[in-house]
């Protein structure tokens, strides 16, 4: 979580992650909040659902940073709202 406080450090994981996940199919949208509720995770927003489910299978058993990674399917409605809680 350090590292998303440091802006270099921050636009780096971004472009990093829009890179390895662009390859999945079309992304619209990155989030990484950088602190309160959803703080740690990455949020992908790809243009079709298929795009999304091939990211899920891509990602899966992978690890970033050495944590390990989990994909998933995210609300929607909560994601439009900015609403990154558990």
């Amino acid at each position: 979580q350090q590292d998303l406080k440091n802006d270099a450090e921050y636009n780096d994981i971004l472009e990093d992650t829009r890179d390895e996940c662009s390859s999945f199919g079309t992304l619209k949208n990155i989030v990484i909040p950088r602190n309160g509720p959803g703080a740690t995770k990455i949020f992908l927003e790809y243009l079709t659902v298929e795009d999304a489910g091939k990211a899920i299978a891509g990602l899966a058993g992978r690890t970033f940073d050495g944590r390990k990674v989990e994909a998933a399917y995210f609300d929607e409605v909560r994601f439009a709202n900015n609403d990154y809680a558990d």
